[in-house]
Formats: C-alpha cells, sequence, structure tokens
C-alpha cells in the first residue's frame, strides 16, 4: 500500500504540473522565508519586494487580463518548515511557481518537494553550489558561493591590507562552506589564516571566542555570519578591541545589522551584489525608498528579481497563447532571452545559475552604508 501511495502522488502532481490555468484565476506564485524569527528582517525584505512588484504589475492590468497574486509561507529560516510549505505549495494546483527561501538550507529542504511537483523555485539568496544540482527546476538570482569567493579574497588582502586573518563562521551549511572555500583561496593567495573557528548557532556570549582570536594576533577578522549573530558579536569585539579589522559577507547588508550593533557596526566592509545606486537600480530604489521609508539591499533587488523572471515567462507564455503550466513556466525561464533586472542582466547559462554579477564594496559609516575607497 505504501508503494501505491507512491505512486499516486506521483500521478497527482504530474497532472497538477500539466493543468493550465483558467483564464479567469488569478496567476499565483508561492512564497516562503523567515517572516518571524531571528533573521525576519531578511523575510521582510522578501515579502516588500513581492508587494511592491505585484502592486506594479497589477496596476496595469495584471498579465493578460489576469492579476497576479503571491502566497507568503513563513518558514521561520527552519528547513523542516520550509519542506512542509512546499508540499502544501505542491499539492495547491493554483501556485505555479515559488520563490524562496532565504538560506540555502531551507530552500534545499524545499527543492527536491518542489521539482517533484514541477514547479520552478527561483531562490533570492540561496547561493549553495548543490542548490541548483537538485534538478532542472532549481534557479536562483544571487552570486554562488564559488563566485563571491575572489570578491572576499580581494577585500580582505587588497583593498583592506590584511596578511594574518582570522575566520569566524556561521556553524550551517553556508557558513561551512564559505569557510571552506575562502580559506583556501586566501591560501592560494599567500595570506595567513592563523584561525578559523566556528560560531555555534544561539551562542550569546562571545568573550571566549574573541580572546581566542585577538591571541592569535590576526590582522583582522573575516566574520562569515547572519546579522543578527554578527551585531552582538561585534558588540562585544569592540569592548576588548575598538580597533581591529572587520570585514564580512554580503549577510551584514543590512540596516537591522547596524541598528543591534549600535556603534559597533561602525567600520565594517563587505561586499555587495547589488548597489542602490547603480543607473539599472535608480528607478527601483527610489520606488522602494518611498513606498517603505529605507533603501532596499540585495534581498529586496534579488527577490524582486526573481518576481520579475517568473513574471515574464507567464507574460511570454501568454503571448505565444502556451497554456500557462507549471513545467512551461520552467522551460520559459530556462530559455528566456537576458532580461535587464534591477540588480543587472538576468539570463541563465545552461543551469539555474545567471552569469556573471557586478561586486562592489560596502562600508558602515555612521547609520548607514556607503561605498568602500
Amino acid at each position: 500500500m505504501r508503494g501505491l501511495g507512491i505512486v499516486l502522488a506521483g500521478t497527482l502532481a504530474a497532472l497538477i504540473a500539466g493543468a493550465p490555468a483558467r483564464a479567469a484565476d488569478p496567476l499565483v506564485i508561492g512564497m516562503f522565508g523567515p517572516m518571524t524569527g531571528e533573521r525576519s528582517a531578511l523575510g521582510l525584505r522578501f515579502r516588500e519586494a513581492a508587494d511592491m512588484f505585484v502592486g506594479e504589475v497589477n496596476a496595469k492590468g495584471g498579465i493578460g487580463g489576469r492579476l497576479l497574486e503571491v502566497r507568503i509561507e513563513d518558514s521561520r529560516g527552519v528547513p523542516r518548515e520550509a519542506a512542509n510549505i512546499a508540499q502544501k505549495f505542491a499539492q495547491d494546483p493554483a501556485v505555479l511557481a515559488v520563490i524562496g527561501g532565504q538560506t540555502s538550507t531551507e530552500s534545499m529542504a524545499a527543492g527536491p518537494i518542489l521539482a517533484e511537483a514541477h514547479i520552478a523555485q527561483v531562490a533570492p539568496t540561496a547561493g549553495h553550489p548543490d542548490y541548483v544540482k537538485i534538478s532542472p527546476y532549481q534557479f536562483r538570482t544571487t552570486p554562488t558561493h564559488a563566485s563571491m569567493v575572489q570578491p572576499h579574497v580581494d577585500l580582505l588582502t587588497k583593498a583592506m591590507g590584511m596578511k594574518k586573518i582570522a575566520i569566524v563562521y556561521f556553524k550551517d551549511d553556508w557558513g561551512m562552506v564559505t569557510n571552506t572555500m575562502v580559506s583556501k583561496a586566501l591560501k592560494d593567495a599567500g595570506a595567513e589564516v592563523v584561525l578559523s573557528e566556528a560560531m555555534i548557532p544561539e551562542t550569546r556570549d562571545f568573550r571566549p571566542l574573541i580572546t581566542k582570536i585577538l591571541s592569535a594576533k590576526p590582522d583582522g577578522i573575516f566574520l562569515v555570519s547572519h546579522y543578527a549573530e554578527s551585531a552582538l558579536f561585534m558588540q562585544q569585539l569592540r569592548q576588548a578591541d575598538p580597533k581591529m579589522k572587520v570585514a564580512g559577507t554580503d549577510t551584514l547588508n543590512d540596516p537591522k545589522f547596524i541598528e543591534l550593533a549600535g556603534g559597533a557596526a561602525e567600520g565594517v566592509v563587505m561586499p555587495t551584489p547589488f548597489l542602490a545606486e547603480a543607473p539599472e537600480a535608480a528607478a527601483f530604489s527610489k520606488a522602494y525608498e518611498a513606498k517603505f521609508g529605507k533603501a532596499p539591499n540585495y534581498y529586496s533587488a534579488f527577490t524582486y528579481d526573481a518576481m520579475l523572471i517568473v513574471a515574464k515567462a507567464i507574460e511570454a507564455l501568454n503571448a505565444k497563447g502556451t497554456p500557462i503550466t507549471r513545467e512551461a513556466i520552467r522551460d520559459q525561464i530556462a530559455s528566456a532571452p537576458p532580461l535587464q533586472g534591477v540588480s543587472g542582466t538576468l539570463k541563465y547559462e545552461g543551469s539555474g545559475d545567471l552569469g556573471p554579477r557586478q561586486i562592489n564594496y560596502i562600508v558602515v559609516k555612521g547609520n548607514t552604508y556607503a561605498p568602500y575607497k
């Protein structure tokens, strides 16, 4: 009986995947991410970007006269919750594609379920190399972990002049992979990694770790962590050493990091694959700030572009008179011509990864981010 259940589930998924949406129905895109919990500021960026995009499309009459709708679910950043949400989306024939999640871990937990249901999954910020290897249904708008390695190395060794570096990484899939790749690249570049230590989730007292770091006498610290944990780490680090150079990953590119860290965030430098001041982002940035009272960051931009990719695929199918099904959307995303997004040119090149992205450096200066020179 168990085997029969699996066959029936697979058959149901196939039937749903091939069923076109009816002309009177809204065009539904599912979305998931951490809408509550420690990373809720990032989930809020997902929600804001989706809300803005849907509002713009529907103000123009939707796509082919049909309104766009986003159904947002809260994963809390927990892989198990992401998998449950993916199952819910898979069983809902109205859901045509999915945006999410925020971390690679939750995105990869949802991936096989969405792939089995033939649903294209566009993850705005899942950079783990294995994510797009799940199936042809996985896409992303963020650069991969691997593509960010050289910008990290250049920032640490060239822009900031570090020769002896301590790496502190968050103990999850993303943190461990980034630590491994950057450590090797630093050594290949002639730099010395004097310490590589994991930041254990839910740690609140970093003083023993900071003592160990300072005893290794690094020129600076590379912080591979999320904004909440990094803010607390920086507060405690600045009590022990007010002048230590610190660079971080682009996960620190969120005003919540500055807010939580207070003055301790001052001077932290990081790479970013999105600049709100870039020409291609100017109109988006102005509209986003007018609507939400704050500048967009790369979470905002990559979510907006993920929405754009799916919407343009649906628009192309509608223009051709092709039934709008889950499978057809996936195929259109994979084969679409280059598209200008707010984060740059969007074109998938034989996989779920986009082409090369422009990387810039920014620094915390006062209560905001500024170009790092």
